[in-house]
């Protein structure tokens, strides 16, 4: 039963929003590119894992999938996690590609591609101090600790591994034989820790405390508001500074005309540059408008707000790719 599903992650949408609005030749875009694609490597990594892992059947199989939680000052999140009454289940991707050499005595990751050496933090490592947080997350919320298991999985099937000790045989699988480890896992694991009502009432404590990450990317690339172009983007050519008339906007460079052009506009302003906006906010990003303009399209968004009319600051949704989903359109 998947628990709580994999949403697309933040961080892309606003690696995506970035690359659309950094000035045109910005020095940093190549840089900012290189490591979207990467990212958007890894969760297509992670989704090739969930299909693999719907093969399970549903029944005593609770799936988290990108969990994170908060132990005490520190937040740890979990690729995949897998509940069962017997045991936990954590699953970390990976989606190199090239060869991986895994060195046991290092603790290094060194991937080898197109003739060239880089080392990452072994994968291992970040799975075990996923256990260990995990563990201390439960025992500070009172619940039983049954054994926690932990995978590296490879999800890229040309990608070929090699290892410095054979152990590391039981720790780092390909996509194609995740599910067989699972089930090898689960037919050595007898002993029950929870019930069925305790495991319920973990997987909805798991659910519950699930603490969404918001990174501030531009900061990463030590970005300010200047280096990203502002005003309203057409839907149609893509150009920026669309003109508000009366009911709609207007391109100077196509005459394309959009009465929701703005929606992405904010939209961006969320992902870019701050999760609240004020009226005075709007009007620098959307460039052009009136004070009351600014306050009838903030207000036609439906946003969450706190404030007086006045002083009303509209805050980011909780899901903000599916809220403005129609700006798409």
């Amino acid at each position: 039963m998947i628990e709580k599903e994999r949403k697309y992650p933040i961080r892309l949408l606003m690696y995506e929003a970035l690359m659309e609005r950094i000035l045109p030749n910005h020095p940093k875009f190549p840089l900012i590119e290189s490591d979207y694609k990467a990212w958007r490597a890894g969760y297509r990594g992670e989704l090739q894992t969930d299909y693999r892992l719907s093969f399970l059947p549903e029944k005593g199989f609770h799936i988290f999938r990108d969990l994170r939680l908060q132990d005490e000052k520190w937040h740890f999140q979990i690729d995949t996690l897998i509940l069962t009454l017997r045991y936990i289940l954590l699953i970390e991707t990976k989606a190199h590609s090239g060869t991986l050499f895994f060195d046991k005595h290092s603790e290094q990751m060194i991937q080898t591609k197109d003739g060239q050496e880089k080392s990452y933090d072994n994968p291992i490592n970040q799975v075990r101090m996923q256990a260990w947080h995990l563990k201390r997350w439960l025992q500070n919320h009172k619940f039983s600790v049954p054994p926690i298991y932990h995978l590296v999985v490879i999800s890229n099937s040309s990608t070929i591994i090699k290892v410095s000790d054979r152990s590391l045989n039981n720790l780092i699988v390909k996509g194609d034989v995740l599910l067989s480890r699972v089930h090898e896992i689960d037919d050595r694991t007898s002993n029950p820790t929870f019930t069925d009502k305790e495991a319920k009432k973990l997987s909805r404590s798991l659910v519950k405390n699930h603490s969404p990450h918001h990174p501030d990317i531009p900061k990463q690339y030590s970005l300010t508001p200047d280096d990203l172009q502002k005003g309203v983007q057409c839907p149609a050519c893509l150009s920026y500074g669309m003109h508000r008339e009366k009911w709609f906007w207007r391109c100077a460079v196509c005459e394309h005309k959009s009465k929701t052009a703005h929606r992405k506009t904010v939209k961006d302003f969320f992902l870019l540059i701050n999760p609240a906006i004020k009226n005075k906010m709007c009007r620098e990003f959307c460039i052009g408008i009136s004070s009351k303009t600014a306050s009838d399209l903030l207000i036609s968004l439906n946003l969450p707000f706190t404030g007086t009319t006045h002083g009303r600051i509209y805050h980011m949704p909780p899901d903000i790719e599916t809220f403005f989903d129609s700006a798409k359109k």
